[in-house]
């Protein structure tokens, strides 16, 4: 596998970006989860990627010119950030196309996260993961983050997505 190179998404890369986020979570669920359906607007909110530029910082991963992964950072206080540490940054979106997984990629998004939220001085990394995905829990957990289950978002019947932070 050829170099990934991280860069800021920019506006011609936010269809490539949304049908990647819906590809890689309902991959994700179906493999993982069976049964856990996306509802139209899921899939609206992952395709609203201009709206995700206009509040936080998008990443997009690409190897020799086709995106593999992308990952959206919000510092604190901006629209869309769901962090509930003061001063803290949120993680979402995180995402790496089918085809790329086990590759290690996950990681370096995190690593690029992480330094991110170092130059802005925040003070946490929260994010939030839909209860039941251990595999990406265990991710988050490798990378150093905590559970914090006060933190945890009940939307059932829809959603109950488990809360994760990693104090900086």
């Amino acid at each position: 596998m050829n170099e990934i190179k991280l860069r800021e998404a920019t506006p011609s890369d936010d269809f490539a970006v949304g049908e990647l986020l819906v590809k890689a979570f309902d991959t994700q669920n179906s493999a993982k989860m069976p049964g856990v359906v996306s509802s139209a607007e899921r899939y609206a909110d992952l395709r609203n990627q201009a709206q995700k530029r206009a509040d936080a910082t998008v990443l997009v991963g690409e190897i020799d010119g086709r995106l593999v992964g992308a990952i959206t950072m919000y510092r604190w206080g901006t629209p869309g950030n769901e962090a509930w540490i003061h001063g803290g940054s949120g993680l979402r979106y995180l995402a790496v196309d089918p085809k790329f997984a086990g590759k290690g990629l996950s990681s370096l998004f995190i690593d690029e996260a992480k330094k991110l939220a170092f130059a802005w001085r925040a003070s946490a990394i929260c994010l939030r993961v839909r209860h039941g995905a251990i595999g990406v829990q265990k991710l988050y957990l490798r990378h150093g983050w905590e559970r914090d289950e006060d933190s945890d978002l009940d939307l059932r019947p829809e959603i109950l997505l488990d809360g994760f932070s990693l104090r900086l």
